[in-house]
């Protein structure tokens, strides 16, 4: 009897800890595809031409402004989510977006994922974020990218 209760009570075990394992690997998970990133050479290059017209480049980070690029300020500040949303308010679905913070590492930065989500539900269909894997001086300025 005591067998059959402690296996039983094994396999609940179980099955709570791959259950909270699921919960911290979806908490983790980044909303965004391979196709929503662009990388810092990319976006170089893409200022180096004619078409950097049509692409809004928009700085949601504490972080110095790259070429061209609206300064929103930090958004995991509630006053520059706002910000944020009304400036979003005056431009087309389909215009070209990339955001970018650049404070840390973009996988951890507390600004990036509350833009995502707010284009994402302001259904906007054409942005990307810049990919800065450890921060904007490292990943564009001593790269000799353009900046303001």
């Amino acid at each position: 009897m005591y067998k059959n209760i402690s296996l039983s009570f094994l396999v609940f075990l179980l099955g709570i800890f791959l259950l909270g394992s699921s919960f911290q690997k979806n908490k983790h998970q980044n909303p965004w595809t391979a196709t929503q990133v662009i990388q810092p050479e990319e976006l170089a290059q893409e200022l180096s031409t004619d078409s950097t017209a049509k692409i809004l480049i928009l700085n949601i980070g504490p972080v110095d402004d790259i070429q061209n690029a609206v300064n929103i300020g930090a958004v995991e500040e509630k006053s520059n989510l706002k910000k944020l949303k009304k400036f979003l308010k005056t431009q087309p679905k389909d215009k070209e977006i990339v955001f970018y913070c650049g404070c840390c590492a973009m996988k951890t930065c507390p600004n990036i994922k509350p833009a995502y989500a707010v284009l994402d539900k302001m259904g906007f269909t054409n942005f990307r974020i810049l990919n800065i894997e450890e921060n904007l001086k490292v990943d564009w300025i001593n790269k000799g990218y353009p900046m303001k």
